[in-house]
């Protein structure tokens, strides 16, 4: 056997053991009414079936929901969680989540706002949900070696955390957005959620 054809074969072998991998795209801010294109087809993989879907179901629904490019109508503010699994023709499957917040009419409010004040501040008459105030140093710290870590260890990290929501804002799901961020990202959300 020949070394181009050797070489060829273990190629197509190495290339076929690349799970598949969901990109559900970004976060995304929107009015109640209003209609948002979800974009997944920068998922990877060979031969993808695409499973989108919404929660909580009560206030969005999505169009085209097994299609790479679904969309979502939003009919009631909250904080939506997006999830799209993407399934290859070996079914291997991967599930990756965002969010979408929507906003009541009239809400000025915007992404940048959301800080530590915001959710542990005097004047919104609580801590920081989970007791995050009282373990602020160790969250902080765990926080980063999460950042520095892999995806895998960022969404454990994220989900370690309560998913307690002040004003229809979830910091896990915030916090899961940071998801397929750069670590100095991710640790740069951290510093803004968990350290001085």
């Amino acid at each position: 056997m020949s070394r181009v054809l050797l070489s060829a074969l273990l190629l197509t072998a190495c290339a076929a053991e690349v799970p598949p991998r969901a990109e559900p795209g970004d976060p995304r801010v929107m009015p109640v009414g209003a209609t948002a294109a979800l974009d997944g087809s920068f998922s990877e993989g060979d031969g993808l079936s695409y499973a989108w879907s919404v929660s909580p179901e009560l206030g969005a629904s999505l169009t085209e929901p097994e299609s790479p490019f679904a969309t979502l109508t939003a009919q009631a503010p909250g904080l939506y969680t997006l999830s799209l699994e993407v399934c290859d023709e070996s079914g291997r499957c991967d599930v990756a989540e965002t969010w979408a917040r929507v906003d009541a009419p009239g809400d000025t409010s915007r992404i940048s706002d959301w800080s530590p004040d915001l959710f542990g501040g005097a004047e919104s008459g609580a801590g920081l949900p989970g007791g995050f105030k009282d373990d602020e140093d160790d969250l902080c710290e765990r926080c980063r070696q999460a950042a520095k870590g892999t995806s895998s260890q960022w969404v454990q990290f994220c989900k370690s955390l309560p998913d307690d929501t002040v004003d229809e804002r979830s910091i896990r799901g915030s916090c899961q957005s940071q998801n397929l961020k750069a670590s100095n990202v991710r640790n740069n959300w951290c510093s803004n959620y968990f350290c001085d």
